[in-house]
């Protein structure tokens, strides 16, 4: 009998588990334009009450306002809070 190698993907899919903590991707909520939580972040790249970069993995994604901070932080999670007026994901 063969057996088929299923990617992480199709796995995440079939046994319905988010597909972005099951891939290490980076998840990211913003609540207006006050609040962004960002999941499986891999670290701070740029910090600043006008902007802040995160790393996360294959990619960046920097937070752009006035008055922003890091309320919360652990290893794999962080908050920021302040004025959010855009969100930018570089590769």
């Amino acid at each position: 009998m063969k057996r088929k190698r299923m990617s992480l993907t199709r796995a995440a899919e079939v046994f319905d588990v988010p597909g972005q903590p099951a891939l290490g991707v980076a998840r990211i909520t913003v609540t207006g334009s006050r609040r962004a939580h960002i999941e499986n972040h891999r670290g701070l790249i740029e910090y600043g009450p006008e902007i802040i970069g995160v790393s996360a993995g294959d990619m960046t994604i920097k937070l752009r306002g006035r008055e922003l901070e890091i309320t919360a932080m652990s290893d794999m999670e962080l908050v920021v809070t302040g004025e959010i007026s855009a969100v930018e994901l570089l590769d």
